[in-house]
């Protein structure tokens, strides 16, 4: 049956309110997902040094993003502007930066003999990425990250470079904490670091650290 005209009432459409619905609740989706394209899984804001010096801005990734974290060898690149990823190796670049992480590239030998680990500087070795924690006159902290093989757990060992040597000594093994022998020889040009370091006076990388600028900075 059809219902009666009454004049002045105006009648609404239910078949047009419905799909004005939907329409508007995609657009909302698609404006909140606008931010999500352009700042891609995993990257972060940062830029590469490349081999000449220059610094290019862009977006950098340098691990898998997930439950298990797995450093890449080569970090993944889009500049700025562009929409095509590089891959760069250590050799290919002089450093990089993902957020607030630095990263440098040096060319970095690992030698072992009888449970003894020397780092030598040898510009004929593999370039590594190193984190640089902190850089101060002459010294520079470094962070050596690598992935256990059997629960994918991102950790590192702490390294310290002193301008002008050729070797980088590891500060730490694991728990037993500072690596007292090699940490007294690396800076024994400093007998009152090597005393604190004796002493078990120092027992942290970042006293260690400290102690050498406020201390030792001017004995070379």
């Amino acid at each position: 049956m059809t219902p009666p005209f009454l004049p002045g009432l105006k009648t609404k459409r239910p078949g047009n309110r419905r799909l004005v619905q939907p329409l508007v609740g995609l657009a909302i989706i698609l404006i909140s997902l606008t931010p999500l394209h352009g700042q891609k899984r995993g990257y972060l804001p940062g830029h590469v040094i490349n081999l000449e010096g220059d610094t290019i801005r862009g977006q950098v990734r340098d691990r898998h993003p997930g439950p298990f974290t797995d450093l890449y060898s080569r970090i993944r690149f889009i500049p700025k502007g562009k929409r095509r990823r590089q891959k760069l190796a250590p050799g290919a670049i002089l450093g990089y930066r993902a957020g607030m992480r630095e990263y440098v590239t040096v060319p970095l030998r690992e030698e072992s003999a009888f449970f003894r680990f020397r780092y030598v500087l040898d510009p004929g070795a593999e370039r590594v990425f190193l984190r640089v924690l902190r850089r101060d006159g002459p010294l520079t902290y470094y962070h050596r990250e690598f992935i256990h093989d059997d629960n994918s757990y991102l950790d590192y060992f702490p390294l310290l470079h002193l301008q002008g040597k050729p070797s980088m000594v590891r500060v730490t093994q694991g728990i037993l904490g500072l690596k007292r022998k090699r940490l007294m020889e690396y800076f024994r040009h400093c007998p009152e670091l090597v005393r604190a370091i004796e002493s078990k006076e120092l027992n942290e990388p970042d006293s260690v650290y400290e102690f050498y600028l406020e201390r030792c900075g001017a004995i070379r």
